[in-house]
């Protein structure tokens, strides 16, 4: 009787698992990260959604923040009028998300970088 519990429990939680994993569109992206402004070489990371995979130090989160942030990916709406300086955080994300292409530049404090922090920074 426990042992059919137990393979409940683990056959449940694959399904869970598996749901998760097809709701995150395929993507395949590269994350540009200046942590200093653009006077020095950025971060640059890959990263592939359904299925997991790329250099991106924080994958499985970044994937998650993409899937619920979607619109974040698409060209500003609106301008950012907060004037960067030399050593401001910025970054880029350019490939292909749920089969459209995306690249898109993105600064501390303007939209988007609060929702896909853990894309543009890998923390």
């Amino acid at each position: 009787m426990t042992a059919r519990i137990v393979l409940v429990v683990v056959a449940l939680l694959l399904v869970t698992v598996a749901a998760a994993q097809a709701a995150i569109p395929k993507a395949s992206l590269k994350v540009m990260y200046w942590p200093h402004g653009r006077s020095a070489p950025p971060e640059v990371w890959t990263l592939r959604c359904s299925p997991l995979a790329g250099t991106h130090p924080a994958r499985r989160i970044a994937c998650g923040a993409l899937a619920k942030h979607t619109a974040d990916l698409r060209p500003a709406t609106r301008a950012c009028t907060l004037m960067p300086t030399r050593t401001s955080p910025q970054a880029r994300i350019v490939g292909t998300w749920a089969g459209r292409s995306v690249d898109r530049g993105y600064r501390l404090g303007c939209p988007g970088w609060a929702d896909l922090r853990t894309v543009l920074t890998g923390k």
